[in-house]
């Protein structure tokens, strides 16, 4: 049984835009096995995987895979099943592989780990004679182990097997670190995505309220927001915001501007007020936040709503018969220039009417100018309206250009409402 040098290039091909750790060990042991040995599996720290670290001293990894040459010849998997923890001291094999020591070769497996595995896997590995744990390192880090054996009529493992595997491994490791990567900021993009949703929502009285909000391609969170607030007389606040840029750091003025917002909202100040005084908290900010923003407060017992601007486009109104137009709103500036004032302006929402609130992402792109987008919504949100939520994610489904973050909120005095 010899090492081929096409195995490296085979792995470099076939692992290089590879971001699920289950799918680099399966295709790393489709080419070591049975090419290099009779069997073989490979780990990972678990550390990589679940934030976990060594326990007592011990080297805790995750089996990703492995697979074995039985006495018949066929390939499969052991009683060693994908997914098993299992923690390696530091003076195994198998921990010194882990701790920088280099590849390890040895004749005979470890009696800590031997005991630690499954009978199958045991009488399975029994036939073998031959060992060798191999580093997966990416940047001088090791982040986890291949391991290839070969049964006792196969010959021992040469310099130059250790070699070649030791490159694919190395190879393999890349792959393994852009995947770690790939899931830490998955992982801290869904917990900052979950710390930025409204918790608890209220539900309005008299009030039905729909929301839909997605990041731009290529991002977990956004620089969108929106809230909805309980207010006195029955009355519901309704804000959209647009913080400047994506990703984490949007993200996080975005959780600082949506707070605040809410803060003064809370207070039951009218809407042009409350732009007032976010415009001073967000001027304050060290990181010099700049937002749009919209907030509109619906009084179903007038069957009207006020709203105020802060360079943010002005909300679309649907009404029941059909017809659609944009109420005229005194503009205003962004929050965190210091603008100072904001306008303010009450229209009729009657019964049945639908109020669609929405950042630039739905109607705007670099090919597709607002006003054009405008239009589009006005005529895709005209006639008759059922369901708000599936009226949201048609929305979104027929005028999203991909290229931004989008959030529209849609809401609506429903008919025979209390005046």
């Amino acid at each position: 049984m010899t090492a081929g040098a096409d195995g490296a290039g085979e792995t470099s091909h076939w692992l290089g835009n590879r971001l699920d750790l289950t799918d680099i060990a399966g295709l790393l042991l489709d080419i070591t096995v049975p090419r290099f040995g009779d069997g073989g599996a490979v780990f990972v720290l678990e550390r990589l995987v679940a934030g976990h670290t060594e326990s007592g001293g011990q080297l805790v990894v995750r089996r990703l895979g492995n697979r074995f040459r039985g006495p018949d010849g066929e390939l499969g998997q052991v009683v060693m099943p994908p997914g098993e923890l299992l923690a390696f001291l530091p003076a195994s094999h198998y921990g010194q592989c882990l701790s920088g020591a280099g590849p390890q070769r040895f004749d005979a497996m470890d009696t800590t780990v031997m005991d630690r595995i499954q009978p199958g896997a045991r009488q399975m590995l029994a036939r073998h004679s031959s060992f060798l744990a191999v580093p997966l390192a990416a940047h001088g880090t090791v982040a986890g182990l291949l391991v290839v054996s070969r049964t006792g009529g196969a010959a021992p493992f040469t310099d130059a097997d250790v070699t070649t595997i030791a490159d694919l491994a190395a190879r393999a490791g890349a792959s393994v670190a852009d995947a770690d990567e790939f899931a830490r900021r998955r992982r801290d993009g869904e917990a900052l995505r979950r710390g930025l949703t409204p918790a608890a929502l209220p539900v309005p009285d008299h009030v039905e309220v729909a929301c839909r909000s997605t990041p731009a391609p290529g991002h977990l969170v956004g620089g969108d927001w929106w809230d909805l607030i309980s207010l006195s007389g029955g009355r519901t606040g309704l804000l959209v915001g647009d913080v400047m840029g994506h990703g984490p750091a949007a993200a996080m003025l975005l959780a600082q501007l949506r707070a605040a917002a809410h803060t003064l909202a809370d207070l039951d100040l009218e809407p042009a007020e409350v732009l007032r005084q976010l415009d001073r908290s967000a001027a304050a900010l060290t990181d010099g936040a700049c937002a749009t923003c919209v907030y509109a407060v619906v009084d179903p017992a007038e069957g009207a709503c006020t709203m105020s601007l802060a360079g943010h486009l002005s909300p679309v109104l649907a009404l029941p018969d059909g017809r659609t137009h944009v109420p005229p709103l005194p503009a205003g500036m962004p929050v965190g220039l210091g603008a100072g004032t904001f306008g303010q302006a009450r229209i009729k929402l009657p019964p049945g009417a639908v109020l669609a609130l929405y950042t630039d992402g739905l109607v705007e792109s670099r090919t597709w100018s607002f006003t054009r987008g405008v239009l589009a919504l006005r005529s895709a949100i005209s006639g008759e309206h059922g369901d708000l939520a599936g009226t949201c994610d048609a929305l979104i489904d027929s005028l999203r250009h991909h290229e931004d973050d989008v959030t529209v909120l849609l809401a609506r005095i429903p008919s025979g409402c209390p005046g």
